[in-house]
């Protein structure tokens, strides 16, 4: 699993200046799902949701951990977690690299009281305990430790570049094979070389923190992208400042004097990570070749969310948007017998499906009934029973500031509902980098009405506590035939008002 990495930064899904050919090779020896979609545009959110098997709203880590706004702050143990699920299995587990669903403090960072720490160890892992978020990773005493043993330190060169450091970035001054994904794969390849003595088989979540900011880059990396050209995001000149909407949260602060060519030197950056990365997840490859497990081993190749990198008229980061750049993600399976070898599926997957779809193909139990997500293995059967009509990613906050958001993908169309901000619609087909709000468009009051209905009926089915506001604010849409309750204010479920 990357963090935040977006989908031009992958080879395989499409013409990009990007160079990702171990990537690109997951893809073409296995299944590539083009319409992936994050459960949550934020790090926590998405990390319990493959943990769990649950939306954000259902297992409460809601946004980033130990933020206002976050139900849960430390992920808690209990039977139905992955990993407890796949030592029922018979399974050993592995964790390395982020974390970000617990920390090791005793007392809680915003509020005064006692702190439940939680981390990997604590949840039935083995590996690497890296409470928090960990930023690059590079300042956790256990890669000190493995660099110290090698004779270097963690080091990155001044900015030297003729534009502003827009984002934050820097050239590493350390070898290729001592950088922090390098070390998270000499940790992975201690772990098979573990469990396989005790002859078990097993798991192993690797957690890269890159491409996330800081985009750190080894010299030689940095260098290969020097005179590429990367072209102007199609949407940068969208008039985000002009435009009302959530997405005023995430507007680069000096957007209006800040010219394509300076982010052009920060999208290279970001660029040569990815490509450091995917060194190593090449090197991962390249062991598991040759010591003959790569045709007993399930490779799950994903991301947490994508990254705005000043797309849509300056946007950085993630969330306070319904946009492709942070919603879409990288989902590749590449199966043992070669199934499906070199498939593009069309279908809508989530990031909520990795859960079941990692449990069936280790033969352990889960609760069908009560997962989220559902497993990929019919698809990957060819089997022909109905999939799932749209696709949901729910926003619900981030730096200590909470909202409701919900995206529903259906078809060309994407849903954009906002609280208390207007809604958004776009048309994919006609307008793929969503710079067209379509949603007083009466062409599309129809299509609106019955996402919304659709959004309703998920919501019910994944016990969402946003419902009861959800059907207060759109009941008008929702009475109507065929739709979910009257249009009573703050109804039950059986209708009845509310005292109150």
């Amino acid at each position: 699993m990357t963090d935040q990495h977006r989908l031009s930064a992958v080879g395989a899904y499409g013409p990009t200046p990007c160079r990702t050919p171990n990537i690109d090779r997951l893809a073409a020896e296995g299944v590539l799902f083009e319409r992936a979609y994050t459960v949550c545009p934020v790090c926590s959110p998405a990390r319990g949701t493959i943990l769990t098997g649950l939306y954000p709203h259902g297992h409460g880590v809601t946004t980033n951990i130990h933020e206002i706004g976050c139900s849960v702050h430390e992920l808690p143990d209990q039977p139905g977690l992955l990993p407890r699920r796949l030592q029922a299995a018979g399974y050993a587990v592995g964790y390395t690299g982020k974390w970000h669903l617990g920390t090791d403090l005793k007392q809680m960072e915003i509020f005064p009281g006692a702190n439940a720490p939680s981390l990997p160890s604590t949840i039935g892992f083995e590996g690497q305990d890296f409470p928090g978020h960990g930023g690059y990773g590079c300042n956790y005493p256990q890669y000190k430790q493995w660099l110290a043993a090698r004779g270097l330190a963690h080091r990155v060169k001044p900015w030297d570049e003729p534009t502003p450091m827009v984002r934050h970035s820097g050239i590493l001054d350390v070898p290729a094979n001592a950088t922090v994904p390098a070390y998270l794969v000499d940790c992975s390849i201690e772990m098979i070389e573990r469990f396989t003595a005790r002859r078990q088989p097993f798991f192993i979540a690797l957690n890269f923190w890159g491409p996330h900011e800081p985009y750190y880059a080894t010299q030689e990396f940095v260098d290969a992208y020097r005179g590429v050209a990367i072209p102007e995001w199609p949407e940068f000149r969208w008039a985000s400042r002009q435009t009302p909407g959530p997405h005023h949260m995430k507007i680069h602060p000096g957007h209006e004097t800040t010219p394509w060519e300076h982010w052009e030197t920060i999208v290279r950056y970001y660029y040569a990570a990815t490509s450091m990365l995917d060194q190593q997840i090449g090197r991962l490859y390249a062991y598991l070749q040759k010591t003959g497990r790569l045709e007993n081993t399930v490779i799950v190749f994903t991301a947490d969310h994508g990254e705005s990198l000043g797309s849509h008229g300056g946007l950085v980061d993630k969330g306070w948007r319904h946009f492709e750049d942070t919603h879409r993600i990288p989902f590749i399976l590449r199966l043992p017998d070669g199934a499906g070898a070199g498939t593009r599926r069309p279908e809508l997957v989530s990031l909520a499906d990795v859960y079941p779809t990692v449990l069936d193909l280790a033969g352990a139990s889960w609760d069908r009934g009560a997962a989220h997500g559902r497993s990929l293995l019919p698809l990957l059967n060819g089997d022909a029973a109905p999939w799932r009509e749209g696709v949901v990613t729910e926003f619900l906050g981030l730096g200590n500031v909470g909202t409701f958001m919900k995206t529903v993908r259906m078809g060309s169309l994407k849903y954009g509902c906002n609280m208390p901000w207007a809604d958004e619609l776009y048309d994919l087909e006609t307008d793929p980098h969503e710079t067209r709000n379509l949603i007083d468009d009466p062409a599309y009051a129809g299509a609106i009405v019955r996402m919304r209905r659709w959004l309703e009926e998920w919501m019910r089915q994944t016990n969402d506590p946003a419902l009861r506001m959800y059907r207060w604010r759109y009941g008008r849409d929702l009475a109507q035939p065929g739709g979910g309750v009257p249009a009573v204010p703050f109804a039950n479920e059986d209708g009845a008002v509310r005292a109150g």
